[in-house]
């Protein structure tokens, strides 16, 4: 067993080995220290550049608002916090969904009825029910479509327009070939 003084490993019950996690703290802010004031700041600078030139940057969560509208209308609008088009999409598919299930119901009830009818009358009366509610439930599913088409639209339209007015004017620093720092300043129309 060795002292935890000299930052070795130690043992433990059993065989597990255990690292002093001081020990990789000082060295790690010691390879800070050495970055910062042996090499310069733009030596420094220049590493986090490279490391992030390394990983492509992760795609902004514009697709996110939209992946969500084309899941469920209204959602995306809601995560953009526009609450009021969120709720309004999102309560006009619900009302065309309950629509469509209502008269499917309604249209399959009656064929039944249509199937097991007597006389001709009934079976006639029944077939026009039948007729009529098929219509209406393929009229709320078109309506449901719709909506759906129209709130990828809106929060399409959202998005563009987030992006115009976060990408307009942007500050940032920069390291140059000479050893220092450099602010910009970009606008983007």
């Amino acid at each position: 067993m060795t002292s935890p003084k000299d930052g070795r490993s130690i043992r433990g019950r059993g065989s597990r080995r255990f690292r002093r996690p001081a020990a990789q703290g000082v060295a790690a802010a010691s390879l800070a220290l050495l970055l910062v004031l042996g090499a310069g700041p733009s030596a420094s600078l220049a590493l986090v550049r490279d490391e992030a030139q390394a990983e492509p940057p992760a795609e902004p969560a514009r697709f996110g608002s939209l992946g969500k509208s084309l899941l469920l209308p209204g959602w995306g609008q809601l995560a953009e916090k526009r609450y009021a088009k969120g709720v309004v999409f999102l309560s006009a598919e619900v009302l065309c969904l309950v629509g469509f299930l209502s008269y499917n119901h309604s249209a399959n009830a009656n064929y039944e009825k249509y199937q097991s009818a007597v006389t001709p009358e009934d079976a006639v009366r029944y077939r026009a029910l039948t007729e009529k509610y098929d219509t209406w439930r393929n009229r709320v599913l078109l309506a449901a479509a719709a909506v759906w088409v129209v709130n990828l639209i809106d929060i399409y339209a959202i998005v563009k327009n987030n992006e115009k007015k976060q990408g307009a004017l942007r500050l940032g620093l920069e390291c140059g070939s000479w050893p220092g720092l450099a602010v910009t300043l970009t606008y983007r129309r």
